[in-house]
């Protein structure tokens, strides 16, 4: 028979997601959702740690046994919220949306013109927001800290002003005593009741590179009197095609994608400019490095060979996301006595700035890291890719992410203190 506490707990849930998918907010806009998630705390007695954040906010549970005499320490030594010698992990949900308008025709659709959660980031939070109020309800349990992240802007194109959200709530420093972060994020390319857990890397390093390349402007009935860019770009391409497979071990996921190409504005000239883009995504960081280099070999001389110059600038983005293989193993564990039938994460190469948690300037932070994939294919809906406007996942996987969320950041404290 089904626990009306287990019911109760389940409507609010789900309440509380058609909210958050009714109101979606872009990155760094998310003020009415981090209000919602405030109160929803509030109200269970949850405490927020003063963060900083302007959207978005950390939440923490402090276990109820994790300051007692088997944690010889002084109370007066404070980091980010917590004591010193108290094991502290963190769970991250992120909250930002995307500028789409929805059509999958949910009652519950969007109620933002041009604004949806079209990458199930309502799930996340809420996946992490029912954590929270379980692991506060079993705070007697944990034999540390649970430190909850709301995060803001994981979509956001970043700058230097404008950082990834995992950039910016890492810069608070509120999350400098975690030892181990927790993530989750719904995926269509498995059934509810699945979850992805695999070790090593699951997702890729993301990388943008541009190649500006300089010629001689000529009219087109004399390209001899010139140099022409865009053959220049045109033979740099099928280079760089060439470069991926040749430079990287065949095994090693990686991709070369070129995706914007631009030269001239009429079609009797040839124009002095070219300019090509695109991005890099790999998930070994020697690969990473190696295509870097080659992009910029190739590109210079392929442009010399011309008689034309190359300018490559490099963009760096999120690292890869390596899962810690211990922590893997024990998700296992617990999916398993959760009900949850794990399997291995699907593959991709898309970006998780969840990385940055693990990872600062290109060197590990020496916290230890797990993302996992709920499944939330919806029967309803047809698979759609996310950052699509038909993207629907089922909210059903909900529940069971945030027992399971809550049981590992439980297993987890549990095998830090006895390490």
């Amino acid at each position: 028979m089904t626990d009306k506490a287990d019911v109760t707990f389940d409507n609010a849930l789900m309440a509380d997601y058609r909210w958050f998918h009714r109101h979606p907010e872009l990155s760094y806009d998310e003020v009415a959702t981090t209000a919602r998630i405030r109160a929803i705390l509030e109200d269970h007695g949850i405490e927020i740690l003063d963060s900083g954040l302007e959207t978005g906010l950390v939440a923490i549970i402090r276990g109820r046994g994790s300051h007692s005499s088997h944690h010889p320490c002084s109370t007066n030594d404070q980091t980010a919220g917590s004591s010193a010698c108290t094991p502290v992990i963190a769970i991250r949900g992120d909250i930002d949306a995307l500028p789409l308008d929805e059509r999958t025709g949910l009652a519950y659709s969007s109620e933002n013109p041009g604004v949806m959660h079209a990458c199930g980031h309502d799930v996340n939070l809420m996946v992490a927001l029912g954590a929270a109020v379980l692991l506060n309800s079993r705070s007697d349990e944990l034999a540390g800290d649970v430190k909850v992240v709301f995060q803001p802007a994981e979509e956001v194109r970043a700058d230097e002003e404008h950082p990834t959200g995992a950039v910016a709530v890492r810069r608070t420093g509120v999350l400098d005593d975690v030892r181990v972060f927790l993530g989750t994020h719904d995926t269509d390319a498995l059934d509810v009741r699945q979850i992805g857990i695999s070790s090593g890397a699951v997702s890729g390093a993301v990388d943008k590179f541009r190649i500006d390349i300089t010629g001689h402007g000529t009219h087109a009935a004399h390209p001899d009197k010139g140099v022409n860019p865009v053959s220049v770009a045109a033979a740099i391409v099928t280079a760089l095609q060439n470069l991926a497979s040749q430079e990287v071990d065949p095994v090693h996921p990686h991709v070369l994608t070129v995706t914007h190409l631009e030269a001239g504005d009429t079609w009797n000239v040839v124009p002095s400019t070219a300019f090509l883009e695109g991005t890099v995504r790999t998930a070994d960081v020697d690969d990473r490095d190696r295509i870097r280099q080659g992009i910029l070999r190739v590109s210079e001389l392929t442009a010399q060979a011309f008689g034309a110059h190359a300018d490559v600038a490099w963009t760096p983005s999120s690292p890869s996301v390596i899962n810690d293989s211990g922590l893997a193993a024990a998700a296992r564990e617990v999916a398993e006595t959760s009900g949850l039938l794990s399997v291995a994460s699907p593959a991709t190469l898309g970006g998780e700035d969840f990385s940055y948690y693990l990872c600062r300037d290109d060197e590990w932070t020496g916290a230890a890291g797990l993302f996992v994939h709920l499944g939330a294919a919806s029967a309803e809906f047809p698979p759609h890719v996310i950052h699509s406007p038909l993207f629907a996942p089922d909210p059903r996987a909900i529940p069971s992410g945030a027992c399971f969320l809550a049981d590992l950041s439980i297993r987890v404290l549990h095998d830090l203190v006895g390490e």
